[in-house]
Order: C-alpha cells, then sequence, then structure tokens
C-alpha cells in the first residue's frame, strides 16, 4: 500500500488528479490495516469536513464513517430510516447520560469495559473524549461514591461545574475542605494535596485519576508528584476500582508491582485531523514570527489559541498586536474593561490585550478573572486567546487553530509529547473536524525512545524520597522502603509523622529547619507563641523561616537572599491590610508612581499578582503550618511551656482575607472584589450549597453590586 497523508489525497481530489471514489477507497484500505486504521480514520473524517465533494458517494462514506468506529458522525451528516441497521447501532452507543450523545468505538470499549469492573489506564489524544465516559459511568448509577482527581484548582471547577448541573440532584459534589459529606451518594473533585488532605475517604467505589502521566518524576515540581503518588497510594487502598486518563504515551510501569490488576490501551482514536504548518523560525527572531502570526490571524478567522512560553512571552505578543487595527468590543467587554482598569491598571497585559478583543490565560491571574476568559473565548465574544502551559493542562476550549508561538515551556525547550499535547488543543469533536496548527518556530524531531511513564509508587528503590516512603500506605512499602525508614527513625531527631503531614518537603529541608528552630532561645519560642499578629521580632523570624524552607519558589521572584527584606514588608503589609483588595490597590498605586512605561508597569503588575498566588496562598502557609509542628514538637519534647498557634495567619494568606467559605466561593469564579462586598457574619457560617443557593436566587437584590459582580456570580454559579 503506497502511504499517502490524507490531507495530500484530499488536495489531489480537489485539483482533479484524484477522483473522490478513489480517494474512499484509499480510506478503505487504511481501515482494513491495523496499523494504518488511525490513518485511515483521518481521511474519513477530512472527507466529512468537505463532504460536497464526497456527496455523490455517501453510501459509501457512511459505511466507512462505521468502519472508522465514528458513530458519533452518522446522524449528524447522514439521514437512514427509524428502524434502518444504522439507526440500531447508533443506538446501541448512546451515553446514558444524554441519549443525544453518542459514542465512538473506542469511548463504547473504555466504557464497557468498567461497567463490567475492569480497571483502566487510558492513554489517548486530547479529542477523544474522555470525560464524556466518567459521566456515563457516574448515570449508571453502579457507583455511589466517586473521587475524581485533577491537576489544578482550575480543573476542580470545570469539573464540578459539569458534575453539577448534569448530577447534582442524585450526588453531593465535594470539592473544598470546609465540606462534609452529608450523602450516601457523593463525588469528590480533588486535587491531590486535597485528597491527601481528607479524612473522611472510605470506601470508594471508583476513583478517577486525570493526566496520569504526571505520577512521574519531572524537571517541574517534584513535591507534587511525590504528593499524586501518595494519593495515588490512599485511594488504592480503599478504592474497588480506577480509572486512569491521559494524553498518548507508549506505556506505563509500576503498577504491576503494587499487585493491581489493570488494563492499559494506549489509543491513537483521532476524531479530528489536523493541519500541522512548520516555519522553522529562529527563536529569537521576533520580527518574522509576529509577522507569520500577522498572516496567520489575517487568513484563518477561526477561533485561534496562541501558545506563549511565559508570561513575559505574552506580554510581548499583546504589545506586538496592540499595533494591529482595534477590535470593536461589546458593551459587556466596554464594562469589563474598564473595571480591570480601574483595579488593575490600564497598562496591563490582561486589560490591554482585552481592549483589543484578545483574552489572556496564564497562572497567577486571579481565578476569576482567568474563568472569565475561557468563557469570552468558549462563547465566541472573543476571537483568540494567548495562553502559557496553564491552560493547555485539561481546561476545556473549543479552538480551531492553536499557534505555538514559542517553542519551549518556561525555559525548558518542548518535547514531542508536550508539543503534541499543546496541538491536540486545535479541532474539536462536533465542532471543528479539521484543526490547524501553526509552530512558528523549529518542531522537535521525536524522541527515539518510547514515551514511558514511570510509577515512583511501584518502583521503589534505595533512592525513593523518604517524604514520598513516609506517606505511602503500609501495604505499598517494599522492604528497601521500609528498611529507609527504619533506618530514618533510629538516626533522625524529627519524627516520621511530621515529614508525613509536610511530604511537599524533601527530608533535608525538614532537618536543616528543624536544626535552626532548635537554636532559637525561650524567648523568642515564647513570642512565636503569644502574638496573634506579629511584631518586628516576631515577623523577622517568620520570614527567615520562610527563606529557608521556600527558597525555590522565592528564587524565582529574587526574594531569596537573606539581606532582601521585600519578602518582609509584603508579608507585613499583607497581613495589616484591611483587605485583599486594598493591598492590590495599594501595590498597584506604587507600581503606577515609580514605573513609567506600560511594559514596566505591567510587568511589576504581573510579579504582584504572582506573589499574591504563588507566594502568599501556597509557599507562605505552607511554611507556617510546618513551623508551627516543629515549634510545637520540639517544645512537647523538651517539656517548654510554650505553644504555636499560626492559624490566623494561615488563614488570611490562604484565604486571601476572606472567611473559609467565601474563600471557596473565590475558587468558583467569583472575584474577591466581588466577595468582599458580600461578607456578612450570617453568611459566613453558610454551608457552601446554602451560599451557592442564596447567592444565585438573590444577588441580584444586593444594592451594593454592579453589573460586573454580578457578571461574576452569574458565571460562577449558573
Amino acid at each position: 500500500m503506497l502511504e499517502r497523508s490524507a490531507k495530500e489525497c484530499l488536495e489531489n481530489v480537489k485539483g482533479g488528479s484524484l477522483t473522490p471514489f478513489k480517494y474512499l477507497k484509499n480510506a478503505n484500505e487504511y481501515l482494513s490495516s491495523p496499523i494504518h486504521k488511525s490513518m485511515g480514520r483521518e481521511f474519513v473524517i477530512r472527507a466529512l469536513n468537505d463532504f460536497e465533494r464526497f456527496e455523490k458517494h455517501s453510501d459509501i462514506l457512511k459505511s466507512l464513517v462505521r468502519k472508522a468506529g465514528l458513530f458519533p458522525y452518522l446522524k449528524k451528516y447522514f439521514a437512514f430510516s427509524e428502524m434502518s441497521e444504522l439507526d440500531l447501532l447508533v443506538s446501541l452507543h448512546q451515553s446514558e447520560v444524554d441519549p443525544k450523545f453518542i459514542f465512538h468505538s473506542m469511548q463504547s470499549r473504555i466504557y464497557n469495559l468498567l461497567i463490567s469492573g475492569r480497571n483502566v489506564v487510558l492513554s489517548a489524544p486530547t479529542s477523544m473524549g474522555k470525560s464524556a465516559i466518567v459521566d456515563s459511568l457516574i448515570a449508571s448509577n453502579k457507583f455511589s461514591t466517586v473521587v475524581i482527581v485533577v491537576p489544578t484548582i482550575a480543573l476542580i471547577d470545570e469539573t464540578r461545574r459539569r458534575i453539577q448541573n448534569s448530577f447534582g440532584h442524585a450526588f453531593q459534589v465535594i470539592h473544598h475542605g470546609s465540606q462534609e459529606k452529608r450523602k450516601k451518594n457523593a463525588i469528590y473533585v480533588l486535587t491531590q494535596e486535597r485528597v491527601n488532605e481528607r479524612k473522611d475517604l472510605r470506601n470508594i467505589d471508583l476513583f478517577i485519576l486525570d493526566e496520569f502521566y504526571k505520577l512521574a518524576y519531572s524537571k517541574e515540581d517534584k513535591s507534587r508528584v511525590i504528593a499524586l503518588n501518595i494519593a495515588l497510594s490512599r485511594l488504592l487502598s480503599v478504592s474497588k476500582q480506577f480509572y486512569m486518563i491521559g494524553p498518548y504515551i507508549d506505556g506505563f510501569r509500576g503498577m504491576e508491582s503494587l499487585e493491581q490488576e489493570y488494563i492499559f490501551i494506549p489509543s491513537e482514536f483521532n476524531t479530528v485531523a489536523l493541519n500541522v504548518h512548520e516555519y522553522n523560525i529562529k527563536p529569537n527572531n521576533i520580527e518574522a514570527k509576529n509577522k507569520s502570526l500577522t498572516n496567520i490571524m489575517r487568513e484563518h478567522q477561526g477561533q485561534t489559541i496562541i501558545y506563549c512560553k511565559s508570561q513575559k512571552s505574552i506580554d510581548q505578543v499583546v504589545t506586538f498586536l496592540n499595533r494591529l487595527p482595534t477590535t470593536s468590543g461589546s458593551p459587556e467587554l466596554e464594562a469589563y474593561n474598564a473595571w480591570l482598569d480601574e483595579l488593575y491598571g490600564r497598562d496591563w497585559c490582561y486589560s490591554r490585550a482585552l481592549a483589543r478583543g484578545i483574552a489572556v490565560h496564564h497562572g497567577t491571574l486571579p481565578r476569576a478573572l482567568q474563568q472569565k476568559s475561557v468563557e469570552l473565548f468558549n462563547s465566541k465574544k472573543v476571537k483568540y486567546l494567548i495562553c502559557t502551559s496553564t491552560l493547555i493542562e485539561g481546561v476545556n476550549t473549543a479552538a480551531e487553530n492553536v499557534v505555538i508561538y514559542d517553542n519551549k515551556r518556561s525555559t525548558a525547550s518542548l518535547d514531542d509529547f508536550t508539543r503534541k499535547n499543546i496541538s491536540g488543543r486545535a479541532g474539536r469533536m462536533n465542532q471543528y473536524l479539521v484543526g490547524n496548527v501553526y509552530c512558528l518556530e523549529g518542531v522537535p524531531s521525536k524522541s527515539p525512545t518510547a514515551n514511558i511513564v514511570d510509577l515512583p509508587l511501584g518502583q521503589q528503590n534505595i533512592d525513593t524520597p523518604l517524604n514520598l516512603i513516609a506517606g505511602m500506605q503500609s501495604e505499598h512499602l517494599t522492604e528497601i522502603s521500609k528498611e529507609s525508614l527504619s533506618r530514618y527513625t533510629s538516626s533522625s531527631d524529627v519524627p516520621v509523622e511530621v515529614i508525613r503531614n509536610h511530604a511537599s518537603y524533601d527530608i533535608t529541608t525538614i532537618e536543616e529547619a528543624f536544626k535552626w528552630v532548635c537554636e532559637l532561645g525561650i524567648i523568642e519560642l515564647k513570642a512565636l507563641s503569644t502574638k496573634k499578629n506579629p511584631d518586628s521580632r516576631v515577623l523577622d523570624l517568620l520570614t527567615q523561616f520562610i527563606k529557608m524552607v521556600e527558597y525555590g519558589a522565592l528564587q524565582r521572584l529574587s526574594y531569596h537572599y537573606l539581606d532582601n527584606q521585600e519578602l518582609r514588608h509584603r508579608l507585613a503589609w499583607y497581613i495589616y491590610a484591611p483587605s485583599h483588595t486594598q493591598y492590590i490597590k495599594e501595590r498597584i498605586d506604587y507600581i503606577y508612581q515609580s514605573r513609567d512605561g506600560l511594559d514596566l508597569r505591567s510587568e511589576a503588575t504581573d510579579k504582584e499578582l504572582k506573589v499574591v498566588r504563588n507566594i502568599f496562598k501556597h509557599s507562605v502557609p505552607r511554611a507556617l503550618m510546618l513551623f508551627q509542628d516543629l515549634i510545637n514538637y520540639r517544645a512537647e519534647n523538651f517539656e517548654l511551656e510554650v505553644k504555636a498557634d499560626f492559624g490566623y495567619l494561615i488563614h488570611i494568606f490562604e484565604n486571601s482575607h476572606l472567611p473559609s467559605i467565601f474563600s471557596a466561593m473565590e475558587e468558583m469564579g467569583i472575584a474577591v472584589e466581588t466577595l468582599e462586598k458580600l461578607v456578612s457574619e450570617r453568611l459566613s457560617e453558610c454551608s457552601i450549597e446554602v451560599l451557592s443557593r442564596y447567592l444565585r436566587i438573590n444577588y441580584r437584590f444586593f444594592d451594593n453590586l454592579n453589573s460586573i459582580d454580578h457578571m461574576f456570580i452569574k458565571l460562577a454559579l449558573s
């Protein structure tokens, strides 16, 4: 068989050198070959996308759609009688969640395996439709308690919305630490950290682990890899069945040593086709990249995602696009833009982009703004969405085109696996049959080695981190790991319980921190244990400790130097600020008074938001919890009459000065600025469910809320 691409053959049909019949004949030959079936499926998808050219051979094309297993496309593109064989075939593949939704053959296979009780690890392209299988499993009524593990809080909220809308009447949806299980039927939607924090995960019928490739060690945050492996260990010990989902890889190793039976299904089942365009522009040739980007935007009017390596790169692209003609905005966009200008400054990248009808998405944006960007793009209120990898990792978007502006992720080059993951955002089943991917820089060569995910939990050795070993369930510990744990217990002054409770820190960091705590005098310990709001001396100690244990996170912002007072100043300003919004306002005012030029102001604004999101909400609470436990262990061990309680400070930083219930609302997409107007003692004592229902019904009647507040509440709670 002569291997020719479906795209090339379709061009020949358009040019007249290949007949539609011969094209479909080639498609049939490819579909008949097990090793070429994916290529045959692409032939069929491209034919459907150019249906008019094949209309005379629609019966043949219909038969090929069936042969390719693309059953969702049968009813969309072909008419047939209700009692026909094809109609019966389609009915066999209807989803239990929505009869209008039809499974393709691979979805149906996975669903049937899971419903029969098998464990499945599925590795498949982004467009395969993996979440539809999850929804149908829930709708089957076979599982009363389900845990869904996702990598980010943004994905918690996206999954929560989908599950709540479809199953909120039958299941309690638990997604925040403040929620207690009240119903027999419950669906937990959690990050790995929240899995490890919960005490009520018992007798789980099914757990689903999304993006399972993150179980393997990588150059990214090792602490999250360890947290995910600990969460997996715990869930395996309390669950009857599992379903792991991720992008296409070649193999998965380690689970077999845990004595877990499962089926690994690596599937290249494609429901869309991709046109990949390579430009091979040098990374530092910004002028050529921008010229190509302009041409792409001019020639392709569909929904377009522009991937950039970093916030700084996004800023550079936005600055360039600001020179192009302004896109007229709707009254909604203009009002939103005015709100952004007032709170964050008109020179900020996000504000400038939106003024041109362009949405921006990256990891340090306030969650409400992230979610609004996705909503504007998916509803086609804006045509362009510029993002970093945070959007690529699972957030649901519908794009016809993807432009890979940079061939890097932060400072690391994109490997073939990550590039495919980004490219998979182009095209969408039942919306864009053919997606376009534009790689402006040179495409990395495919790695000659297979892309294998190695599971640390199942491949323990003498190098396995002790914080991972301490967090595992005892049934998953190997003899080597038990010996490592025993050696540590007999030689260290820090108890295993502290290591287990703070597994996000490596053992060396915790031991160095405890040594430092042991060097503190009784006067310092008493000061730390008696101050709710820290004075200058206590603030110095807190800052020193945070710099010690959060060195890596602070280094990225140049706040790690011992003689640098920036972190100390910001901690004090935030603690004593009357509100989160007031802190941000004062920082933005200072930026605009002390800096000239939109680039400097935008960069400083992004850095301030990065401090709030990454340092205040994550690093500081994590460090304070460790500091508190180490102080109290030392005091108990040496019978000192001191007891540290940093709960108040942890709450302020973790919850943005809000009551915890309102902080949960912020995760759901309501802006902090809006929530501050709603806080009351009575509402602070409500459950998430009660507060959500109350706001959904009554938000229009609050006199102090404006149209933007209404917009955020409606978007979050609809």
